[in-house]
């Protein structure tokens, strides 16, 4: 009987599940895309669906998809099992629940206090009635699984004590607070409840909105940042959006959590909502694996004004292409929506590029006053334009400011050389953290000696195609190989080779990494034969040097019988070399 993860894998494709995280496009038989675990503008990432692997020879993150899902979703593999099972529709042994971890254990109090406010809802007709009168039907409520947090102190705490959870651990998941005196009250009260999804649909924490209560809290509050739930990192209806998300290669960022269900209740489903937190490059991050179109709809308000400059610039500056929606003034998207869902399709497909939408604000609001007019456009547009990534798009624009703006491009480039350095000074953080490259990639070359290097193109040539390239080794190939891969080479040869995940592992990478890199090759036989003989000479000079070696200090110890024998091998070694240099030159 197969065992749960090979069942898994059996049912979950490799190319399927990458592909919902990240946008991909076909590479020959393999799959490409950005890593989504280092920042790069080349794409390095590559999925192997005949190896069932994905592999980053950028920064040497890969393996299957149990760790492609642990990296991604920053769980351990209890975790990443549990959530591809789900995916694949394996059922898993219950566990004890005293076996729990806590993050477990945190994700079992969500659902239940999840549940806990959709009972309470469902008792309210008021919530209800304010829910119904903003727009939204009662199916939509139901499947958003929104809830109400009734007023009073313990109420949850009560709820979930019944249900043997500890108030500490609903304190840990963001439902209490603890008080001076060490009690602990309920986070949320009085509140219409919007659960937060994770990207596999499971409640990790929760935004409020107050109803019907005077208070000197906001008018919404969230979970604070929890093991599960970091407000940097999370977007709402992420989980929801993201398919649509890829397939139309745009991302509809609105403000709140009612903007967002909305859109989704009339079918615009690639939107999602930064609920009321400062956009970041965790959630451009997130959005830049499906999509490098974003269209930006924030309140018309100052508060939405700062809020979608600070994201323009954080946007511009990781390469989005981004536009602006014009919501109609006086309305936010749920109530453009609430009024007529067409509308809200006109506004996006309206959606103007950041450099045209101020500009054309600037002219109505300065018509005729032309001084004033580049004075602003100084301050607003060339900062957003100094970021776009873009040189040819840069250039357009420049373009058209300097037309708009009576003024030659030359002065225009130079503002914008300014800004630019001004940018590298202030600039403290990166879209995710770098890791440094390691064996084996494509990014190694000046990290290894050329010997390693040519072992492992023929080795990978080895693992790609063992049938074709075998009958080219014999006795004598064993010995151009290093004693770090002599092990891998005796496998192919029935010999005991090294045994563990990370001997497969490694050959599934040099595997992949072959066959992309002589994959389209016309006369491959012959690019293996040739570096075969490159290893063969760089073997001979490394004994040369370990000779050198050898016999400079035979010469200062006096050892006269042993520095002959060694002076004789390095003769041998000599000649060689020489052979082997003038069979290439006759070949070229």
């Amino acid at each position: 009987m197969a065992s749960p993860v090979e069942e898994i894998k059996k049912r979950v494709n490799v190319v399927d599940l990458v592909g919902s995280y990240l946008r991909l496009s076909k590479a020959g038989a393999n799959f490409k895309a950005l890593c989504p675990f280092h920042s790069e503008k080349t794409p390095s990432f590559y999925v192997s669906p005949a190896r069932e692997i994905w592999h980053c020879f950028g920064c040497d993150a890969g393996g299957d998809i149990f760790r492609f899902v642990s990296q991604i979703e920053g769980v351990e593999f209890p975790e990443a099992l549990e959530l591809l099972a789900s995916r694949a529709g394996v059922v898993l042994r219950k566990e004890d629940p005293r076996l729990l971890t806590q993050r477990k254990r945190s994700l079992t109090l969500l659902e239940e206090a999840t549940r806990y406010y959709q009972s309470e809802l469902s008792k309210n007709k008021e919530a209800l009635d304010y829910l119904k009168n903003r727009g939204l039907r009662e199916d939509t409520v139901q499947s958003f699984r929104l809830g109400f947090a009734p007023d009073g102190w313990e109420n949850v705490l009560n709820h979930l004590k019944a249900k043997d959870f500890q108030r500490e651990e609903a304190e840990r998941a963001g439902l209490a607070i603890r008080s001076e005196k060490a009690s602990f009250y309920d986070r949320f009260r009085s509140r219409i409840m919007f659960p937060i999804f994770d990207p596999s649909g499971r409640v990790i924490g929760f935004s409020g909105r107050i109803f019907e209560k005077e208070t000197n809290e906001g008018k919404y509050i969230n979970t604070p940042n929890t093991i599960l739930y970091d407000k940097s990192r999370i977007l709402y209806l992420w989980d929801r959006a993201r398919d649509e998300v890829r397939k139309q290669n745009v991302c509809v960022l609105v403000e709140g959590q009612m903007d967002a269900i909305m859109s989704h209740q009339a079918g615009i489903t690639n939107v999602v909502a930064t609920s009321g937190t400062a956009l970041g490059r965790g959630h451009l991050a997130l959005i830049k694996r499906l999509a490098s179109k974003l269209l930006l709809a924030f309140d018309a308000d100052p508060a939405g004004e700062i809020a979608a400059r600070r994201a323009l610039e954080f946007a511009l500056g990781e390469g989005f292409d981004v536009n602006i929606i014009e919501v109609p003034e006086g309305k936010d998207p749920a109530e453009t929506i609430g009024r007529d869902p067409e509308l809200w399709r006109k506004v996006l497909s309206g959606a103007k590029p950041v450099i045209a939408f101020f500009l054309e604000n600037l002219q109505k609001k300065f018509s005729g006053d032309m001084r004033k007019l580049r004075s602003e456009a100084k301050n607003l547009i060339l900062p957003y334009l100094a970021r776009l990534n873009d040189e040819i798009e840069k250039a357009h624009w420049v373009q058209e400011v300097s037309k708009i703006l009576e003024l030659k491009e030359e002065p225009l480039w130079e503002e914008l050389k300014k800004i630019s350095r001004g940018f590298r000074k202030e600039e403290t953080g990166v879209t995710a953290e770098v890791k440094p490259a390691r064996a084996g990639g494509l990014a190694d070359f000046g990290q290894k000696t050329r010997r390693h290097l040519l072992e492992e193109r023929v080795l990978g040539m080895l693992a790609w195609k063992p049938n074709e390239f075998l009958e080219n080794l014999d006795e004598e190939a064993k010995e151009f190989f290093s004693a770090e891969n002599r092990p891998f080479l005796e496998g192919f040869f029935g010999k005991a080779a090294p045994a563990g995940k990370d001997y497969q592992a490694r050959f599934s990478k040099l595997a992949l990494e072959a066959e992309l890199l002589y994959g389209e090759m016309a006369d491959i036989p012959s690019e293996f034969k040739n570096l075969l003989s490159e290893l063969e000479r760089e073997a001979v000079r490394a004994k040369l040097e370990i000779l050198s070696g050898e016999i400079r200090k035979l010469e200062l110890a006096g050892e006269q019988s042993l520095l002959a024998q060694r002076l004789k091998e390095f003769q041998n070694a000599s000649v060689k070399l020489n052979h082997l240099w003038q069979e290439l030159r006759a070949k070229n």
